[in-house]
């Protein structure tokens, strides 16, 4: 027996449309099923369903708490309606609530967004990027890959081969909860490769997403680039692979390229492409 999504209830509608946006079966989105740890949805695919919810006329506020199941996510567009579909305009995959407002100048740089900024790295960073780079939950996904180097050594290399970086903070509270960073930078042949690590507090949120477009954003805006390229580590790629074929372009894999906790990884070489430019055929 076939169902007509069609002529189903509001809610059930809803449901077909979110089971095909994640590109799972039905039988995977039922009230109770948790869009963190049962869909494990990492930060680029909650911020498309944040996306979603915008484009049926549900806004999404920085300050309250993400919807924690399927159910948390139905009930906000019970509440509302399915409401107009909304144009989403400026950067993909940015929901109209995260943008900031235009600037008066058109060639001001844009680096907030009602839930976060990017700001410049000051004295008082220095322990919090530190942390970042040598706790257990983040250290061997960043720069030293597990390992710890002494902190003399760490605000010494901290401005390497480094084009441009920021820490990321929260507007609510200013506290910072990541680091992105544009390194290896060749602006002669017009690219360089882009980093990011995000407190784990950060997870599932769709925060570090949102400020790496940002980041990226920014970069093409400032510098002449033809692309952002990514090495991203196998243990990373589970956390960044939604993205793959419509954020960002894999152009190459590493075979067995790093080791990390008794076995070898992949590294995928990606590539982010400005606005409305498409990458050549092969």
């Amino acid at each position: 027996m076939t169902t007509d999504i069609a002529a189903a209830p509001p809610r059930e509608r809803a449901r077909a449309d979110l089971a095909a946006l994640l590109d799972v079966d039905l039988t995977a989105v039922p009230d109770r099923a948790s869009l963190r740890d049962g869909l494990a949805l990492d930060s680029l695919t909650m911020m498309r369903v944040l996306t979603w919810l915008e484009t049926r006329g549900v806004p999404v506020n920085a300050e309250e708490p993400l919807p924690a199941t399927v159910g948390d996510l139905l009930s906000r567009l019970d509440s509302r309606g399915e409401g107009p579909r909304l144009r989403i305009g400026g950067l993909p995959g940015i929901p109209e609530h995260l943008r900031a407002a235009p600037p008066h100048d058109p060639l001001v740089p844009v680096l907030e967004t009602r839930a976060l900024r990017l700001t410049p790295i000051g004295g008082e960073d220095l322990g919090f990027l530190y942390a970042l780079a040598v706790e257990p939950e983040t250290g061997f996904r960043w720069r030293y890959r597990g390992s710890i180097p002494q902190l003399e050594r760490f605000r010494a290399e901290l401005w390497n081969q480094v084009l441009l970086q920021y820490v990321v903070r929260r507007v609510a509270d200013d506290t910072p909860v990541g680091h992105v960073v544009a390194y290896g930078d060749e602006l002669s042949l017009r690219h360089t490769y882009i980093g990011a690590v995000f407190h784990p507090s950060s997870a599932g949120t769709g925060l570090p997403a949102q400020a790496v477009s940002l980041f990226v954003r920014h970069l093409f805006h400032t510098f002449p680039l033809h692309k952002i390229y990514m090495e991203v580590p196998g243990m990373n790629w589970p956390q960044v692979q939604s993205g793959q074929g419509s954020l960002f372009q894999v152009e190459g894999v590493l075979r067995d390229h790093d080791y990390y906790a008794g076995r070898l990884w992949d590294k995928y070489i990606c590539a982010i492409y400005p606005a409305g430019r498409e990458p050549a055929a092969s």
